[in-house]
């Protein structure tokens, strides 16, 4: 998970719940002064997790309230757990039945496909029939049965799915081959709203925002005094061991444009019989994927990306996750281990804190 700071050099590395609302902080949030006139804040409840939208502006709380809606309408058709988005219509359809969908969703599908062969199929967004079964949102989640996960992976694919193009630009047909087959783009649908997201605040004349979808950072213009925004990453695990109302940081990441983007073991997870398990499936196993990572967090021109590569990079592991990354022109990572010092790529600016565990 990220976190916007202001001003992370001096700020305290332990931080409150109360500070922590929406998952964007700044030392004027969480400290006792007046809220800034000449900023506009808002928050709300979308694609599962709390997001914020800071704009570097006054009195533009209609044009964040636009962005919340535009952002919950792009939910709509791409949320599996909507019943009547078109992701919900595809994964109802029958094998070869023609589904109907908009551009947008045919673009986070076309995306999605492409991070499938590029890691060769550890990206899988035809697993929504696992990650039905395994329903980490759910209030007691349990690990299933055997022959429920074997179920669940033979109709996973994303070979599987075919794309007929609408000639005019309106959006696509899609069909897929076997009736169980069920998307889920959790892995790559947040960092696309917040593009989209960018977008529209671009349009409506905003030249300076930090938008944040529980862990998606995506930055609009310049800092005032034009040095990099800092990013805080946080610090694995730390609200379960300092308990919820407490979250540590390992370092900070400056970056000047584009998105930060953070996946991890250490959210969406449970424990069973003394078991850690958390919400990245392997697709050949259909249990969480065993990796030497706790988190990495990707920065890179679109969120869009930088969501699927950090997902990616955690499911290949250090050694092939940072070739990856090494590899992609112009992303750079942050890795944290299970053992060992913080890892990151040559042109990470990264600062980690000395007094945080596993960074020197």
């Amino acid at each position: 998970m990220t976190f916007q700071i202001s001003n992370l050099r001096g700020f305290k590395k332990r931080l409150t719940a109360l500070c922590i609302a929406g998952l964007i902080i700044t030392q004027s949030a969480c400290g006792n002064n007046a809220p800034d006139p000449n900023v506009s804040r808002g928050e709300d409840y979308l694609l599962n997790t709390y997001c914020t939208l800071t704009i570097y502006e006054a009195d533009r709380e209609d044009v964040i309230r636009e962005a919340f809606q535009f952002a919950r309408s792009l939910e709509n058709l791409l949320s599996r757990t909507v019943e009547d988005s078109e992701v919900s219509a595809l994964n109802q359809a029958g094998a070869g039945e023609m589904v109907h969908v908009s551009r947008e969703t045919v673009d986070v599908i076309e995306r999605g496909l492409y991070y499938g062969a590029l890691s060769e199929g550890l990206f899988d967004i035809t697993l929504g029939t696992l990650t039905e079964l395994w329903n980490f949102s759910s209030p007691e989640p349990s690990v299933p049965g055997q022959a429920e996960i074997e179920k669940a992976l033979s109709s996973a694919d994303y070979q599987t799915i075919e794309i007929l193009m609408d000639p005019d630009g309106g959006g696509a047909v899609l069909k897929k081959k076997n009736a169980d087959t069920h998307l889920d783009l959790g892995g790559i649908a947040k960092g696309y709203v917040a593009d989209r997201v960018k977008e529209l605040l671009e349009i409506r004349g905003i030249r300076s925002a930090l938008i944040n979808f529980g862990g998606n950072v995506v930055i609009l213009g310049d800092k005032e005094d034009r040095t990099p925004w800092l990013i805080g990453v946080e610090k694995p695990f730390s609200a379960e061991e300092e308990g919820d109302l407490v979250r540590e940081l390992s370092g900070e990441i400056a970056v000047t444009h584009g998105s930060v983007v953070t996946s991890g073991i250490y959210e969406r997870k449970f424990r069973e019989n003394g078991q850690l398990y958390y919400h990245i499936l392997d697709p050949e196993t259909g249990y969480p994927r065993e990796t030497d990572l706790i988190s990495v967090t990707v920065t890179g021109p679109m969120s869009t990306d930088c969501d699927a590569l950090s997902t990616i990079c955690l499911m290949l592991g250090l050694e092939k996750g940072r070739a990856l990354i090494e590899a992609l022109e112009p992303y750079e990572a942050v890795f944290i281990p299970k053992d060992g010092d913080v890892v990151v790529t040559d042109g990470a600016m990264f600062t980690a804190y000395e007094e945080s565990e596993g960074t020197q």
